[in-house]
């Protein structure tokens, strides 16, 4: 009973106190509380599934025969599911959930159709569990990121066309008529996935296109739903949590304008130059080469941006649990964007292409710098949705040095033991068997580096369950617990 009452207190909070300089955010935290923490709670079960589906995944490339007798967990299977739960589970809900808040603490204003938001996120988690049960049951689809099964497609579209549409409600209702970065790439990321989840399931299932068309549609789609969608999602989590978290403004900030539309330019194609080697016209592939190098222009304002804001206050990212998150999560960008810009390189390719390199890239990306930086946003927001301190910041550190040491475990396994294995298998006397065993050692790192991932992520779901169950102590009651962060945003440097 007790857990329960505490419960319905951090959903419900009844402070006491003067709260007069957060009246205005308490009203906007209310409007949309529920929903938040419901995405929240999303996040963390999806991550959850995805690291035990990455663990089975990583120790079937050096134990084939692991689980074999489940024939619903083939490699085959377990492998689209352990990518679909990160992107849709993970991700989509911790990214989303920091785009309802960024949108909403920086409109000014309380947004009203809560019940639109609740129902789109749950119909959202729904729609994923289907399309998982529908992977394991042998109804997906051959198109990466495209596996859900063809009748979950619709209700995972309607659930995000709700969500995005209380998005954009919430901007168009907001106080201050500027906008900022923050606010570009969530909007970015809300009309993007729209944009090629519509051309997609358009130019593949409803009205397939002809011939090899259909493996572009599916590579432009694959590349987008990580450097159109994901990324920017990530991107508005970076640049409102530095200016909130260290008091200070963005470094160059009169530069985010170039680094948005270089960004949306290069990225719509620069998925394209995964096709090399392959059956397609050759100016294809070259377009997403030129596109990937193109990258190197908002990467350098980004680098600039973000390292110079984050480094002029270096003794605060260790004293602050949320900023910590996000400096990992912009080094990890840095290094992922490279790799991506070096894979799409014809002579690289010739090595990596049936290897394990792209996806150490991609997780590196997804996980290194999406995920931690949604975490370290979400540790910024979780205390002021429930007005309560995290209960253990000990457990949070411990989260952060085991999931960044899993990370980099796993990116090295996967990218170096990636290139071994492509150099060896291009030798004119290959052995599959052979080759295998000489890159069991990666294939062991890897999967040692899931465990010690899922570790942080347990430690992770622990906290949350911590402080949304943990009795209100007297001086959460008070309405001034938090202050407010400073509105930096509004200065630009």
């Amino acid at each position: 009973m007790n857990l329960i009452c505490n419960l319905f207190s951090s959903v419900f909070p009844t402070l006491e106190g003067d709260g007069s300089k957060r009246d205005r955010e308490q009203g906007i935290d209310a409007s949309m509380r529920f929903a938040t923490l419901g995405l929240i709670k999303g996040s963390v079960f999806w991550l959850l599934v995805s690291s035990l589906l990455g663990l089975i995944v990583s120790v079937k490339l050096h134990s084939p025969n692991y689980l074999s007798e489940y024939s619903w967990l083939t490699y085959g299977k377990a492998y689209p599911a352990f990518w679909n739960a990160l992107i849709y589970g993970w991700l989509f809900n911790a990214g989303l959930a920091c785009v309802v808040w960024i949108v909403s603490r920086l409109g000014g204003r309380p947004s009203g159709n809560s019940g639109l938001l609740i129902i789109a996120s749950g119909a959202w988690n729904v729609s994923v569990l289907l399309g998982l049960l529908g992977i394991f049951k042998g109804d997906q689809t051959p198109f990466r990121m495209l596996e859900f099964p063809t009748y979950v497609a619709p209700l995972l579209f309607a659930s995000f066309i709700g969500i995005g549409i209380w998005i954009l409600l919430a901007f168009k209702s907001r106080v201050y008529r500027s906008s900022f970065a923050s606010q570009w790439y969530a909007l970015a990321g809300v009309f993007s996935f729209v944009w090629i989840y519509t051309v997609a399931q358009g130019m593949i299932f409803c009205s397939p296109a002809q011939g090899v068309f259909q493996s572009v549609v599916a590579a432009w789609f694959g590349g987008n739903l990580v450097g159109l969608v994901v990324i920017p999602f990530a991107l508005a989590a970076v640049y409102y949590a530095i200016p909130k978290v260290l008091g200070q403004p963005i470094v160059g900030y009169r530069q985010s304008n170039i680094a948005f539309w270089s960004w949306i330019l290069f990225s719509s194609c620069a998925g394209l130059a995964s096709l090399g080697n392959g059956p397609f016209p050759a100016w294809v592939v070259s377009v997403g080469v030129v596109a990937s190098f193109g990258l190197l222009l908002p990467l350098s304002i980004f680098s600039m941006q973000f390292l110079s804001s984050l480094l002029a206050s270096f003794s605060k990212i260790w004293d602050t649990i949320s900023i910590r998150f996000v400096f990992y999560a912009v080094v990890a960008f840095m290094v992922g964007t490279i790799f991506t810009i070096l894979g799409a390189l014809r002579g690289v390719q010739e090595v990596t292409q049936f290897s394990q390199y792209y996806d150490g890239v991609r997780f590196l990306v997804l996980v290194g710098f999406a995920g931690m930086s949604f975490t370290g946003v979400i540790y910024y927001i979780l205390p002021r949705l429930v007005n309560k301190e995290l209960p253990n910041t000990s457990l949070a550190d411990l989260q952060f040095w085991v999931q960044g040491l899993g990370i980099f475990l796993i990116t090295v396994g996967l990218v170096y033991g990636g290139y071994v294995h492509g150099s060896l298998l291009n030798q004119s006397t290959a052995d599959t068997v052979a080759i295998l065993e000489n890159t069991k050692t990666y294939l062991f790192l890897t999967s040692l580096g899931f465990v010690i991932f899922s570790f942080g992520n347990f430690a992770y779901a622990v906290s949350f369950v911590w402080i949304i169950l943990s009795p209100r102590t007297e001086k959460e009651k008070s309405a001034d617990l938090i202050e407010s962060a400073p509105e930096l945003e509004y200065t630009h440097s």
